[in-house]
């Protein structure tokens, strides 16, 4: 029965991703990130600079499948390792991508959301991702407490589905998304130079 509904869960994944434009762009395995042409749903300010809403950034997206499996006992010290590496290897890929196709040229900057790292928990995490040069920002979504219930709950199916272990240290109704943001120039400056 857990294999049929991991399937279901794993269709739902693809038929999303397919209907909101995410999509592979290399087939480099180590690669762990999808991404998203798409615009900004909302203001906000990175550094000195202000992104629009409604301006062309390009969105990141976990692979879920790629993804470095937990260990049952919990993250560990060589898993983290692994999973900055493979972090690093596709924002490698990413510039690698950007650079190729002139339409990502309109792209004012990156962006992500993720549940995998909040403010009142894994503050470790944040400044990891802070280190890799993003502005860490409290989650915004327009739907409200409704919205942000539906897409907790597809992330709990997801952790279910592809890395169990992760939801060992989280609980449902504690899960908090953070925003991630870099300006386009400065993800080329750090990540495009091989």
């Amino acid at each position: 029965m857990d294999g049929v509904l991991r399937g279901g869960v794993r269709l739902i994944d693809r038929l999303l991703s397919n209907s909101l434009g995410v999509y592979i762009f290399t087939d480099e395995p180590d690669c762990i990130l999808r991404i998203q042409y798409t615009q900004a749903a909302h203001s906000v300010i990175i550094g000195n600079e202000r992104i629009l809403k409604g301006e062309p950034i390009l969105g990141i997206h976990v692979w879920n499948e790629r993804m470095p499996k937990i260990p049952a006992q919990g993250a560990t010290l060589d898993w983290a390792l692994e999973f900055r590496r493979r972090v690093i290897f596709s924002f490698r890929e990413i510039a690698k991508e950007m650079r190729k196709d002139p339409k990502y040229e309109q792209a004012r900057a990156l962006y992500g959301a993720s549940v995998l790292f909040s403010f009142s928990d894994h503050i470790g995490g944040i400044r990891v991702l802070q280190r890799l040069g993003f502005t860490v920002l409290p989650y915004q979504r327009s739907m409200g407490k409704f919205g942000i219930f539906w897409e907790n709950l597809f992330s709990w199916w997801l952790m279910w589905t592809y890395n169990t272990a992760s939801m060992n240290s989280r609980q449902f109704f504690n899960l908090q998304r953070t925003e991630i943001w870099m300006l386009a120039d400065e993800f080329l400056r750090r990540y495009g130079t091989g």
